[in-house]
């Protein structure tokens, strides 16, 4: 047990005991997880999010680890025959940053925890993705946003761009070049130019955001006080559209039945709209869109399907006007490619996750709404086939989405105080020492992050 009492403070055993067992009682599956793990030190806990090398690597990671590749090539990636091997032997994916720099306090521990989970399971990659189809304004108060970064006790504005511009734009949509300029606001007081991190980062340029959050994630892991022979290897959206594009181009994929069969596909919308409207559900809000997002200047707007069967028409739902991409597989394929659609949540992690049997590293409310995902698939297989016997089976595995990152830690006083001025001279051993051999029923604290699924369970 670490001496580093200097960090923590003295709480009561397990003070997030009932929350949990009200999530548990609700149906909720990230409850059910922190259930099973409350008396289990926080060090096993993360070892055990690695899966076991795999031997045999299905058609459908196979895909995805072509996507990988062809993305680590286009940006240079040093090692991508490694990361690849690796992928295939140990298919794990870190979710859940949703386009935040690493100086954002959840962000940090989304990856840090799984840094030491590769850590502690002998692994030397660890893969995290960047979701950047997020909105770059999603509150105002308090501002909210992957555009906006708070840390050294601050606001900081990462681009210097109107919250009008911010708030009518999807991340992957910025126009770019783009140039990193962390303006102090709501009366920050801070010398960015003197600060050991953001002073690197300010002039930055890119293409597009995310490439530079790419690029300044990496600059901020590189100087961390860590274990840096366990590599951390970035994926974006990009990743994703391009598998979806393999998929789409293969007529056997299950991606292509769901897409372009109307049976199979009337099938499955009618059952996610069913489920999603069940009470039970506690973290999907939306059923739209219909498995696409159309990318309109620096906006992706909702694609939606009017009607049923073969004369059904794919529509923007802002407008209702026609999908201005034809609805087959080469043009479907391009458009993914050439970043002019994108496929939603659903899609996202099917491709990324059921199909190929990666396991997913998620957050509070991934847990939740995956489960409820394979709810859809298993549901609407049983009415309309579409799966093999394998697939089938991947889709009823609840150990493909396990939860990690924010919600395994409430850091309280020094603790949160290090997070937040997170830099090179940052002793990231004292959060190790201080909480690695807990219990997560005491690392968890609170567990204030879990407020929205109490709202859904009073529902």
């Amino acid at each position: 047990m670490s001496t580093h009492s200097g960090i923590l403070l003295d709480r009561p055993a397990y003070p997030a005991a009932d929350r949990v067992h009200r999530l548990v009682a609700g149906g909720s599956q990230l409850g059910a997880q922190l259930a099973r793990a409350l008396d289990v030190p926080l060090r096993d806990y993360l070892r055990a999010l690695v899966p076991p090398p795999r031997t045999h690597a299905n058609a459908h990671l196979l895909r995805l680890v072509r996507a990988v590749e062809t993305y680590l090539r286009g940006h240079g990636d040093p090692d991508v025959d490694a990361t690849c091997d690796h992928l295939l032997r140990v298919p794990v994916i870190k979710q859940a940053d949703h386009s935040n720099l690493l100086l954002d306090a959840e962000t940090f521990l989304h990856n840090y925890l799984f840094h030491l989970a590769n850590r502690e399971a002998g692994t030397r990659v660890a893969v995290v993705n960047q979701c950047s189809t997020v909105s770059c304004l999603v509150r105002r108060a308090p501002v909210l946003g992957p555009t906006f970064l708070r840390t050294r006790g601050g606001l900081f504005g990462v681009f210097r761009l109107s919250k009008k511009t911010l708030k009518d734009s999807s991340f992957c949509g910025l126009p770019g070049p783009v140039e990193m300029t962390f303006d102090p606001l709501e009366g920050t007081r801070h010398d960015v130019a003197a600060d050991p991190v953001l002073g690197r980062l300010a002039g930055l340029r890119a293409p597009d955001a995310p490439t530079a959050y790419r690029r300044a994630n990496d600059l901020i892991w590189r100087d961390l006080d860590l274990d840096h022979s366990v590599r951390r290897v970035a994926i974006d959206e990009s990743v994703v559209s391009e598998c979806a594009a393999l998929h789409v181009e293969d007529p056997t994929s299950p991606v292509s039945a769901l897409l372009f069969d109307p049976v199979v596909r009337d099938t499955f919308l009618r059952t996610k709209r069913r489920l999603v409207a069940e009470p039970g559900n506690l973290a999907v809000n939306n059923a739209s869109p219909d498995f696409l997002w159309l990318r309109k200047g620096s906006r992706l707007h909702q694609v939606v399907l009017v009607g049923s069967g073969a004369e059904a028409q794919w529509t923007v739902e802002t407008s209702g006007t026609p999908l201005p991409v034809p609805m087959e597989p080469a043009a479907v394929a391009a458009a993914l490619r050439a970043g002019v659609l994108y496929v939603d949540r659903v899609l996202r992690y099917l491709v990324r996750c059921l199909l190929p049997g990666v396991v997913a590293v998620g957050g509070t409310s991934q847990q939740d709404y995956l489960a409820l995902y394979q709810r859809m698939f298993v549901a609407a297989h049983a009415e309309a086939p579409f799966l093999d016997g394998a697939d089938l089976d991947r889709m009823r595995d609840p150990g493909l989405s396990v939860a990690s990152g924010r919600v395994l830690l409430e850091p309280y006083a020094e603790a949160l105080e290090l997070i937040r001025h997170l830099g090179p001279r940052t002793r990231l051993a004292d959060l190790e020492d201080a909480y690695l051999d807990r219990p997560v029923g005491e690392t968890i604290g609170e567990l204030r992050c879990v407020r929205h699924l109490e709202r859904a369970i009073d529902r």
